[in-house]
């Protein structure tokens, strides 16, 4: 029974080291804050301002990175000479090492 005890904490001890190895890695890795480039052409506002995001969130994504959502509208109009409504927008990226 006692060595069971003693081989029961020894387990416990390697697990919690385990823990505590890998919840420090994760926290000393470094991000890195950036802005991405989207722009889209629509029939409508909306989709030309769909067609940016994508662009954008797909520019984050292919650079490893994951979006943080957070999106500024950079043009926004209607070019009378097409007929199409033109967006460009940033949106933030983190990647990590």
């Amino acid at each position: 029974m006692e060595h069971a005890m003693k081989m029961s904490k020894r387990y416990l001890s390697v697990a919690a080291f385990a823990l505590l190895t890998a919840f420090s890695a994760a926290a000393v890795a470094d991000q890195y804050h950036y802005q991405v480039i989207g722009e889209g052409y629509g029939h409508t506002r909306d989709q030309a301002y769909e067609a940016a995001s994508y662009y954008a969130s797909n520019r984050c994504y292919l650079n490893w990175g994951r979006s943080t959502q957070e999106q500024t509208i950079l043009v926004e109009e209607f070019q009378p000479a097409t007929g199409y409504w033109y967006v460009k927008l940033s949106e933030g990226c983190i990647s990590e090492d």
